[in-house]
This record gives C-alpha cells, sequence and structure tokens, in this order.
C-alpha cells in the first residue's frame, strides 16, 4: 500500500509548500550522510531517498491541484454572482472561458439556460453533469425538479414558467442552444413570416371569393 506523502515527510495533509520543502530538504540530507554506510544501512538510506523524492513531488502536484481547484471555484463563484444579478451575456461569456468543463461547470451551464426560460437545453446539461458525477445530490435534486417542471407544463409551457427548478424567471427564448458548448444564437424567423404572409393571403381569396358571390360571380369555383 501506497504510503500517504505528507505522512512520509512528517506532515499534515494541509501542509504549505514551504512546510513542504523545508521538511523534504531536512530528511533528504539525514539520509543523504546514511547512504554511504555499509551494509543494510546504506541500502536501507538509499530507499528511504528514492521515498523522499516520490513523496516531494507527489506533494508538490497535490499543492498545484488545490491552487487550481481554489482558482476553478473562485471564477465559478463570480460567474453565479453574475447570474444572481440577472446579467446573464456576461456570465455566458465569462463561463466559456473557463477549463476545463467539469461536471461543476456544465451545472452552472444549466442555470444559464434555465434563466433564459430554455428548459431542455438546461435538463441537457444537467444529464451531462450527473454522467461526470453521478453522486452529486445537488444534480440530480435540480434534474428531478427541472424534469417534473416540464413534464406538468408541456414543452411549449416549460419553456415559459419560472421558478421551480432554480428560483428565478428568465427571458423568452429566443434562440437554440450552441452544441458546442457557447452561448447560444438567435433563431432565423423566416419560416414564421412565411407562414404568416401565407395565411394573409388565404384569408384575402376568401374574401375576395365571397365579394364576387354577392355580385353573382365566382372567384374561387371550388368554394
Amino acid at each position: 500500500m501506497q504510503k500517504d506523502p505528507y505522512l512520509v515527510l512528517g506532515l499534515r495533509n494541509d501542509a504549505t509548500q514551504q512546510q513542504v520543502e523545508e521538511a523534504y530538504r531536512s530528511l533528504r540530507k539525514v539520509y543523504e550522510e546514511k547512504r554511504f554506510a555499509e551494509g543494510e544501512e546504506g541500502a536501507q538510506a538509499a530507499r528511504k531517498l528514492n521515498e523522499l523524492d516520490n513523496a516531494y513531488r507527489d506533494c508538490l502536484e497535490d499543492l498545484e491541484n488545490r491552487v487550481k481547484i481554489s482558482d476553478f471555484g473562485n471564477v465559478l463563484g463570480h460567474v453565479e454572482d453574475l447570474i444572481k444579478q440577472g446579467r446573464l451575456d456576461d456570465a455566458q461569456n465569462e463561463l466559456d472561458k473557463i477549463e476545463p468543463r467539469d461536471a461543476e461547470w456544465h451545472y452552472v451551464q444549466a442555470i444559464i439556460y434555465y434563466k433564459r426560460n430554455w428548459h431542455i437545453e438546461s435538463k441537457n446539461q444537467l444529464e451531462i453533469a450527473m454522467a461526470l458525477d453521478g453522486s452529486n445530490a445537488k444534480y440530480k435534486r435540480t434534474y428531478d425538479r427541472l424534469t417534473d417542471l416540464i413534464n406538468n407544463g408541456g414543452n411549449a409551457g416549460a419553456q415559459q414558467r419560472s421558478g421551480a427548478a432554480y428560483g428565478g424567471g428568465g427571458q423568452q427564448r429566443t434562440g437554440y442552444a450552441d452544441t458546442r458548448g457557447g452561448y447560444s444564437r438567435p433563431a432565423d424567423d423566416r419560416s414564421v413570416e412565411n407562414a404568416n404572409a401565407c395565411c394573409n393571403t388565404c384569408s384575402t381569396l376568401i374574401c375576395c371569393d365571397c365579394c364576387c358571390e354577392c355580385m353573382g360571380g365566382d372567384l374561387i369555383p371550388c368554394c
């Protein structure tokens, strides 16, 4: 079983980088002198030096990861503050800059989508978060509440309702989710305009037909 690197250096797990370096230099100095001894004493000192080198490397790697996690948490905290202020565009821009995109990243993306009333996209992001961290009760609880909201209100209704899953409203949905993970782009409304134009044309023809029939004519023979 691999030993705890901090214990090898005689330290606690919350030791600082300075403490790690001081302990490593102090212990290494002791065993460097003993490694030239004859027999088992020298061999044991050599093994101890190798153990110290590995422990020192592992401790430095752990300390580096701690800094990354801390920085990541600070940036996500800033994004969440922007969301609370209703500055969704700024929040999205900051979120897009963050790497790596782990489970918490996708959870925050889900919040932004929810605030925009894009509930289906929000649900998709929660599914990714749960796939990356299935033990997180927060993701599962939020996913269940959002799923219930969508199922009870229907997809169309759910896109406009607010407050059930994350506690807050959002903007009317005007776009679709960019599958690359970036900010969603506006939808093309030309299909809606074309449909409206078609309806207006039909209405005009029917009106004209009625007028012709009143005057003894028939603009549309089948009607």
